[in-house]
């Protein structure tokens, strides 16, 4: 190993990766005398690296992040929302159905996903409501997170909630929600913002999501913004 990093460093490299299989894991000594380091570890291997350019190393550091999303399920036609109440919580408060996002789940997937798990209620995506940042939660194993909670709207009405996860479940009117001290902080902003988006049209409050093409790797991505008027999407300059 030593010697193929004397030939790397004469090539000109900047960068080692080294990925090693947990049966493997007896090659982390060797390779951290040589100056690697742990990058990331998941299930069943580890990455590490070693950094050969000059100055402290430009590499990009692993995800820090953690992304929970919740599904606000709103019925316009009764103007009940969706709540529950988590079992395992010492506060049992009123709050929206969510959960963790799973790697390449998209976040109105998410929310669908969760909420069905959770109550047995049948939803579609429409927007994304809210987004919720915090650091060195200890829920997220102290490093950063995202909480993004969507408007769904209900395809079911019959609720079977997990009894696992939930204490109680039930369809609450709007008004019943926003008045209610018996709930999170951010729940009652958002059922604040559904009222306004309900009365005012909820064009106020939605960040719609359209499918762009990635410059550079020829994917798609989904981009959530306020609804742009068709003219503006195609318009060339100010006039």
């Amino acid at each position: 190993m030593a010697t193929a990093i004397q030939q790397w460093r004469s090539e000109g490299r900047i960068a080692v990766w080294l990925h090693i299989p947990i049966l493997q894991s007896r090659f982390i000594a060797p390779a951290a005398s040589l100056g690697f380091r742990f990058h990331h570890a998941e299930s069943d291997a580890s990455t590490l690296t070693l950094w050969l350019g000059e100055g402290p190393s430009r590499l990009p550091g692993y995800a820090t992040h953690q992304v929970g999303v919740a599904g606000a399920v709103f019925d316009e036609n009764t103007r009940k929302i969706l709540v529950v109440q988590d079992r395992n919580k010492l506060k049992n408060m009123w709050k929206f159905p969510g959960g963790l996002s799973e790697p390449g789940e998209d976040i109105g997937e998410t929310a669908v996903r969760e909420v069905f798990e959770e109550t047995g209620i049948k939803a579609e995506f429409r927007s994304l409501l809210s987004i919720r940042q915090q650091h060195t939660n200890p829920g997220a194993f102290g490093k950063s997170d995202m909480y993004i909670v969507c408007r769904l709207q209900p395809c079911s009405f019959t609720i079977n909630f997990c009894q696992h996860e939930c204490l109680r479940c039930e369809w609450m009117d709007l008004n019943d929600l926003v008045k209610t001290e018996n709930t999170t902080p951010i729940t009652s902003r958002v059922a604040r913002l559904l009222l306004y988006g309900y009365r005012e049209g909820f064009d106020k409050i939605d960040l719609t999501m359209e499918e762009l093409p990635a410059v550079y790797t020829g994917l798609f991505y989904k981009l959530y913004h306020k609804e742009l008027p068709d003219n503006y999407k195609t318009m060339t300059g100010m006039d």
